[in-house]
């Protein structure tokens, strides 16, 4: 770990001690699930990301009970995934000026009261534009938070032990992925529209101590960088377009896999088994890779340079897409399960191993800013992909639908794969 990094890495919880020991990372042989801050940062990632895995589905299913419309409740989480895309770049560079985990703090609270508020709003029948407001303030609020968390991972696992931190916060976000609309779907049918987006603020405020609890680091000295944004763009602009070839793929997918489906006979709800599967497979596949065999087979690709790192991501990435391909040929539920599983193995590590690259490629007082570019460029991608494959299924074929899931991973792949590294 750099000395300017660990000299800025502290326990925030004990803010009188002026000058605190600085944390070294773990060795590259330890094993990163018995190293307590670790589990401190996995709890507390775990814990501020599963109200936005939640609140996609609980939105809509809250918005088409109340109304009889799934338009309604489109609107709602559109207004949602929506703000979440454009603030995410913004927070997140508020974020790097602020000291972390403390600075994430007010977004949190802010983030559950806003949605406090939409649930009653919800359960009186207010407007929907009045619930699509409430849910993009809290969008914006917490749209940092993420990135914000994720900014820690190079100061606390730095050199050899970072790609497998970061695969490791990759299976944590996939495993809130499972398990988000699983939960929400679940209060829904027990407990009423509401439950999910009051469970939602509940899990936003129990986070607060969870998140600090987290090692951290003060609030930069010095002067704000005066570095503009297209200065970053350039710098990540490969990585970014691994990111919005894994959101096209996605936004196509929670589209064409229910269409597949549905041409076959089979319940179109199953689209969501197929989705659980994977992220299961991708969660199992970046779990692997934050053993400390993991660690020694990657050696030591993120440190000094990132050749290894963009050739392991683009590798991963080529591989998710062209192994989706055959769901173009339409087969039947077991096929399709086989093929996602497959696929699932190289979409975590793909998405671990861009992140990884990051802090070769962007100074530390950028990297909460940087991770937001990257939410948002996914958030978009996600949108579009799921635009693009409706139209496709409904004027096209199933197949051409499920094409544009498959194809963006590996063109995005290939095209990274020439971009120099600035």
């Amino acid at each position: 770990m750099p000395a300017d990094h660990a000299d800025h890495v502290h326990r925030t919880e004990h803010p009188e001690h002026p000058h605190p020991p600085p944390v070294a990372p773990p060795p590259a042989g330890e094993r990163l699930w018995t190293d307590r801050r670790w589990l401190l940062y996995a709890s507390a990632a775990a814990a501020a990301r599963l109200p936005g895995t939640m609140l996609p589905l609980g939105l809509v299913l809250a918005g088409q009970s109340l109304t009889g419309s799934f338009a309604s409740g489109s609107v709602v989480a559109g207004a949602y995934a929506a703000a979440v895309a454009l603030s995410a770049p913004w927070r997140g560079r508020r974020l790097d000026r602020a000291p972390l985990p403390g600075g994430l703090t007010v977004p949190l609270v802010c983030g559950a009261l806003l949605l406090a508020a939409l649930g009653a709003a919800l359960a009186v029948r207010a407007p929907m534009p009045v619930a699509a407001a409430l849910a993009a303030g809290a969008a914006v609020a917490t749209a940092g938070v993420p990135g914000g968390l994720r900014s820690l991972l190079p100061l606390l696992w730095g050199g050899r032990t970072a790609a497998r931190a970061f695969a490791g916060d990759s299976a944590v976000t996939e495993i809130t992925w499972i398990a988000g609309p699983a939960l929400a779907a679940a209060l829904f049918a027990q407990a009423g529209p509401v439950a999910p987006v009051a469970c939602a603020a509940v899990l936003w405020l129990a986070a607060v101590p969870a998140v600090r609890r987290v090692p951290g680091r003060r609030a930069p000295a010095g002067p704000v960088s005066r570095e503009r944004t297209g200065g970053l763009l350039r710098a990540v602009r490969p990585l970014l377009l691994l990111s919005l070839g894994v959101g096209v793929n996605l936004g196509a997918l929670d589209v064409g896999l229910p269409a597949l489906l549905h041409s076959r006979g089979s319940a179109p709800a199953g689209g969501g088994l197929l989705i659980a599967a994977l992220s299961l497979s991708s969660a199992l596949a970046v779990l692997l890779l934050t053993t400390p065999a993991a660690g020694r087979l990657l050696g030591s690709g993120t440190g000094g340079g990132d050749g290894g790192g963009i050739r392991r991501a683009v590798v991963c990435h080529a591989c998710y897409g062209l192994l989706l391909l055959p769901l173009a040929l339409l087969p039947p539920l077991p096929g399709a399960l086989a093929v996602v599983l497959a696929a699932g193995c190289f979409l975590g590590p793909g998405i671990g191993f861009t992140f990884a690259l990051v802090p070769a490629r962007v100074a530390p007082g950028r990297h909460g800013e940087a991770f937001g570019l990257f939410f948002s460029t996914n958030a978009l991608g996600t949108a579009a992909g799921a635009l693009a494959a409706g139209a496709l299924v409904e004027h096209v074929s199933v197949s051409a639908g499920l094409l544009l899931a498959a194809l963006p991973p590996a063109v995005a792949a290939a095209v990274a794969a020439r971009l120099r590294r600035p």
